[in-house]
């Protein structure tokens, strides 16, 4: 059993990677053209492609750290039964 969470969580991982590289190429993809399309003028030679490339990578290792911590948390959450430290007891109305 344990085996079997451990095989779903490294898809999980693979499926996040994926969709991060997919993500990266989009939003630089999206950027490069659209600048292209509204500042670039016939005769001029290609901007850089550089700033653009940054720009897609940085927007994909943030999704992928965004995605990981969630599952990290869904994770613990899974072991201890408890992902933000909070117990889940109700101390409101305690009648000390």
């Amino acid at each position: 059993m344990e085996f079997d969470i451990f095989v779903k969580k490294w898809k999980d991982v693979l499926i996040t990677t994926i969709e991060s590289l997919i993500l990266m190429w989009f939003v630089y993809a999206f950027l490069y053209q659209n600048y292209l399309l509204y500042k670039w003028h016939r005769g001029l030679p290609l901007p850089s492609k550089m700033p653009f490339v940054l720009v897609g990578v940085a927007s994909g290792l943030t999704f992928f750290i965004f995605e990981i911590d969630k599952l990290i948390k869904s994770s613990q959450e899974g072991i201890s039964g408890v992902a933000d430290g909070r117990s889940g007891e109700d101390f409101g109305d305690n009648k000390a």
